[in-house]
């Protein structure tokens, strides 16, 4: 689920841009963590390889984190922002927000695609549509991504965002119903809706 990677963080001092260079130096990732609850934001500094790895490797869902400030308890927090130097493409300061482990927040997921379409056994090709969606959920619910079994599509058939299954208490948000899958038919090979048309014409001729 969404909490299920941990990150360490330690208090600062918000200094300079030359003491956050040094702190990168060092291996410390800069961050802050604001929202309800908390006195102002707080100017804090993260294990840049534990960040690293968490964002592009971590089981959960790569913008939901609970953070352990040292000398405080839990936190859970949102990935709000990050900011990655355009040379080096390295991350070099981070944002968190305190979320209310109550209360329902919107973040996107990324979309796999699940099972062997029966249209790709008919000699069809697999085209990868949405990439990623929005969902909405308690903290504690959001996956880590959006499985989604396409094995049930046909020869030019395509699953759209609103046909998705998803499990009670998720909730997918968006605004255009994109295709999240599509079996593209090869030039020569006819689709299965157009092979049932000509059949139905082909037995309405012989009437």
């Amino acid at each position: 689920m969404g909490l299920s990677n941990v990150l360490k963080a330690k208090s600062r001092e918000a200094k300079s841009s030359n003491h956050a260079g040094r702190l990168r130096a060092a291996g410390w990732l800069p961050a802050v963590f604001y929202g309800p609850g908390l006195d102002g934001a707080q100017s804090l500094c993260l294990d840049y390889k534990e960040f690293k790895n968490a964002l592009t490797a971590g089981e959960g869902n790569r913008f939901l984190y609970t953070l352990e400030v040292e000398g405080s308890g839990p936190q859970p927090a949102l990935l709000k922002d990050y900011q990655v130097d355009p040379l080096s493409r390295r991350v070099i300061h981070a944002d968190f927000y305190k979320v209310d482990p109550a209360s329902p927040i919107t973040v996107k997921v990324p979309v796999t695609l699940t099972g062997k379409p029966a249209g790709v056994e008919k000699g069809g090709q697999l085209q990868s549509g949405a990439r990623e969606v929005a969902v909405t959920a308690l903290p504690d619910r959001v996956p880590a991504e959006l499985a989604v079994d396409v094995s049930a599509l046909g020869l030019g058939h395509s699953l759209h965002l609103s046909q998705i299954q998803v499990p009670e208490g998720l909730k997918l948000t968006f605004t255009t119903d994109l295709p999240v899958a599509t079996v593209v038919t090869p030039k020569g090979l006819k689709s299965e809706q157009e092979a049932g048309e000509e059949a139905e014409a082909g037995a309405k001729g012989k009437k």
